[in-house]
């Protein structure tokens, strides 16, 4: 699940053009009303542009899978069985 700015960017790194952030909203909306959420998505935002600016990229655009450390056996295409119970 997405929790921190970095969980968006390895998502945006890997393909995706959208990220739904979950739960994270409602925290804020329960603690804090309206203000909670824009706080929870400020924070989110930060993550990201701090995660965005710590791989050297100036732009969620220029993000690659190429700028992931991905473990070897780590990757499961899409429509593939896999060899884990």
């Amino acid at each position: 699940g997405v929790r921190r700015g970095s969980d968006v960017a390895k998502a945006l790194a890997l393909g995706a053009r959208a990220v739904m952030v979950g739960r994270a909203y409602l925290w804020g909306l329960g603690a804090n009303g309206q203000a909670g959420v824009e706080n929870v998505l400020d924070i989110l935002r930060n993550g990201l542009d701090s995660a965005v600016l710590g791989m050297g990229k100036a732009s969620i655009h220029d993000l690659t899978p190429e700028d992931l450390v991905i473990p070897d056996g780590f990757e499961l295409a899409l429509g593939q069985p896999s060899d884990r119970p």
